[in-house]
């Protein structure tokens, strides 16, 4: 898959994609706009945030060459070799634990609809996260689309024959990205989670034809050290890379400066919702890069 595969998926699911600075655009969230290829570094310098954010956008957030934002990392392994010694001592007694109770398989993604929304459903409450209005149509639509994209995969892990684990994963440019991890809280004592990621990971990088799996970036949000621990444990390693935050510029007075700090203390006050706690960490990241420059 291409990066322009990946906007061609995202428009069926409903996104506002722009191109600027050599890069896709979209709205990841309502008025918040990231680039992609995720790996793809942007010099803060060469983008015209006004034609990125256009009408409806407050906000944009993307990687950038280090030194230029606030400094972060990505979370990838590009380890050809992959296998059970990649992983540290306890991730791997679990990974052995879970590989001898489950089975994974590369799955389609018209098969297991039902159960996959499921798993999500579980992952949010487990995440203490809200269920969206439209929750189950959004998904039959995100399965529907992505068995359509080149280069989307559906992996699952299954204890005596239950799906306990999937992911979703999508090709680009040599990347595989695994955006979507969701598991059955139940089921978590048989390790499905780590016998899902070791498994795909060892047939992907070793097929040749991809040079690197990634995970995500840096969490915005505070308090996700934990599933950070539970990637690297898994092999991953923290990648050094800039995140820059941009507002539009009608915005900029009122989060940079003396009134930059109190909007950033009365937001940290009301902190607890999943939209509040990406605002704030939005604004002090914001205050972080900027110190930096």
């Amino acid at each position: 898959m291409s990066a322009a595969g990946y906007a061609g998926f995202l428009r069926l699911m409903g996104h506002r994609l722009r191109e600027e600075a050599g890069v896709y655009w979209f709205n990841v969230h309502s008025r918040i706009y990231m680039s992609f290829p995720f790996q793809t570094p942007v010099d803060p310098d060469s983008i015209q945030v006004r034609k990125v954010l256009g009408r409806d956008g407050l906000v944009l957030r993307h990687t950038c060459p280090l030194g230029k934002g606030r400094l972060s990392y990505r979370i990838a392994i590009n380890e050809a070799g992959y296998d059970l010694q990649s992983l540290t001592g306890k991730a791997r007694n679990q990974t052995r634990r879970g590989l001898e109770r489950c089975r994974v398989q590369h799955l389609d993604f018209a098969s297991f609809t039902r159960e996959c929304v499921a798993l999500n459903r579980d992952t949010l409450l487990r995440q203490g996260r809200a269920i969206p209005s439209g929750f189950d149509d959004y998904w039959q639509r995100y399965y529907g689309y992505a068995g359509q994209a080149d280069g989307a995969q559906i992996w699952g892990a299954f204890f005596e024959g239950e799906l306990a684990a999937y992911l979703i994963s999508f090709e680009m440019e040599g990347v595989a990205h695994i955006l979507i991890l969701r598991s059955k809280a139940e089921l978590l004592r048989h390790y499905p989670n780590n016998a899902l990621l070791f498994s795909y990971m060892k047939s992907v990088l070793g097929s040749g034809s991809i040079r690197e799996v990634s995970i995500g970036l840096e969490s915005i949000q505070c308090g996700m050290d934990s599933l950070d621990r539970f990637k690297t444990n898994m092999g991953f390693q923290k990648v050094p890379v800039g995140q820059c935050i941009a507002f539009t510029p009608w915005l900029r007075p009122f989060v940079a400066g003396r009134i930059g700090r109190v909007v950033r203390s009365l937001v940290e006050q009301h902190r607890g919702n999943e939209r509040i706690d990406k605002m704030a960490g939005m604004l002090r990241w914001y205050a972080e890069q900027e110190s930096a420059r």
